[in-house]
């Protein structure tokens, strides 16, 4: 089990999207952090390689970790935007997030790890028959 975490791509996946988070929400103000979370999450089960064993377990990794810090961002957000009244009624709407947050790494690192496979698969020798 324990080879099994590449803890190298949870770290370049978590900061990935760290920076993403940051940027989108400068940017354009929008909370796209779902997509970043996918995109992520797929890059991090590339990485990973192996099976999609592999990819689901680095994928929650990475989103178990992920999430917590940027909810944990969204959850200073609010309240320096003066939300510290009603962060007991936001708790619910993050609690929800962090959990799609989750799901969509761990979706995104059984992806990555299946694109790995097939381009190891595509990229093999052919071998065919000599006629």
């Amino acid at each position: 089990m324990k080879e099994m975490i590449k803890w190298r791509s949870i770290i370049i996946g978590i900061v990935a999207v760290i920076a993403l988070y940051v940027v989108s929400n400068i940017v354009s103000g929008l909370n796209i952090s779902l997509v970043d979370f996918l995109l992520v999450g797929i890059a991090v089960g590339f990485m990973v390689g192996g099976t999609y064993k592999e990819g689901l377990l680095n994928g929650t990794i990475f989103g178990v970790i992920a999430g917590i810090i940027v909810t944990i961002i969204l959850l200073i957000t609010y309240v320096l935007a003066g939300y510290g009244a009603v962060i007991g009624l936001l708790l619910s709407s993050l609690i929800m997030y962090l959990v799609l947050s989750i799901i969509v790494s761990i979706v995104g690192g059984v992806l990555g790890s299946f694109i790995k496979a097939e381009s190891k698969a595509n990229n093999s020798p052919q071998i065919t028959k000599a006629e």
